[in-house]
């Protein structure tokens, strides 16, 4: 019986000991994360400004630099000051061009209305942005196809988008 009592606090033992190193290691390694979310902090450009997932997210201070940059810099008539999309629409968008043309990465592509692609006429001359997702499906290896390399017609989809409202 003591034989027994002795294996069974061996074995609490054992697994205090294998959680207390385990709690210890997550520990150092969100220390470590945290350390280096500090030092993200510090780059205003192409890192995280807090713990996120997301790559690339700026801090306010650096997007408010770059518009007011971008104001002095591109300006006149054709002024376009920001382009919005509905965040429903960029989510469909986003799914539609992975499922159908196996895209991996979305461009972001700058345009100018003319007569024929302004959706209003006093839209000619504006500046935008179009998406375009890279076709991993076409047979020509053309990212820009719209061939989905399943032998159906030509141009049936889209691995473009452009609806957004432009402001002013």
């Amino acid at each position: 019986m003591k034989n027994l009592f002795s294996k069974r606090f061996l074995a609490l033992g054992v697994i205090a000991s294998l959680s207390f190193t385990a709690c210890q290691k997550a520990e150092t390694e969100a220390n470590a994360l945290q350390s280096n979310n500090k030092d993200a902090e510090m780059n205003l450009v192409g890192s995280a400004a807090k713990a996120s997932a997301i790559n690339g997210l700026i801090s306010e201070s650096a997007a408010a630099r770059m518009q007011e940059t971008y104001k002095k810099n591109y300006s006149g008539k054709n002024f376009t000051e920001y382009v919005v999309f509905d965040a429903e629409d960029m989510e469909k968008y986003i799914k539609e061009i992975k499922k159908k043309y196996k895209s991996d990465k979305v461009y972001v592509y700058f345009g100018q209305y003319d007569e024929v692609t302004a959706p209003k006429p006093e839209y000619k001359g504006r500046v935008s942005v179009f998406f375009l997702g890279n076709n991993k499906k076409s047979n020509s290896g053309n990212f820009r196809s719209q061939d989905i390399g399943d032998g159906s017609a030509p141009g049936d989809g889209s691995n473009y988008l452009n609806h957004g409202t432009i402001w002013p």
